[in-house]
């Protein structure tokens, strides 16, 4: 994060709280929900190479038209995944805009296979 704070001036940099060590001050993330509906926001061609198995494909683009019919009950878990987090992030705060607010970003296949006890499928 160097490269963020060279930009401010000197007095601002002054003025800002030490953060704590990650270390110090480590929280463990709530456990997902087992129950939770598992969608993929990747492409279907990122889906067909290898996704958590019981997860849904419904690509980012794709989201705000499709996601009524996938997931009809905005107060059910979904647990969002892609290669790398970021498209799951921009589709929690998509959902969440649109009144989902049991939603979590589960970050990778690997990475939330791992969390969930599933595991990582290609084809369908």
């Amino acid at each position: 994060m160097s490269w963020n704070m060279s930009l401010l001036p000197t007095d601002v940099l002054r003025s800002l709280p030490e953060l704590p060590s990650p270390i110090e001050h480590h929280i463990e993330p709530a456990p997902l929900p087992q129950h939770a509906l598992v969608l993929d926001v990747r492409s279907y061609a990122e889906f067909m190479s290898g996704h958590v198995d019981g997860a849904r494909c419904l690509p980012l683009p794709r989201l705000l038209e499709d996601i009524v019919h996938v997931a009809p009950d905005p107060d059910h878990p979904i647990v969002l995944y892609c290669a790398s987090g970021a498209r799951a992030e921009q589709a929690l705060g998509l959902l969440r805009r649109m009144g989902y607010h049991q939603c979590f970003n589960g970050g990778t296949p690997a990475d939330l296979a791992g969390k969930m006890g599933r595991a990582v499928r290609q084809g369908m």
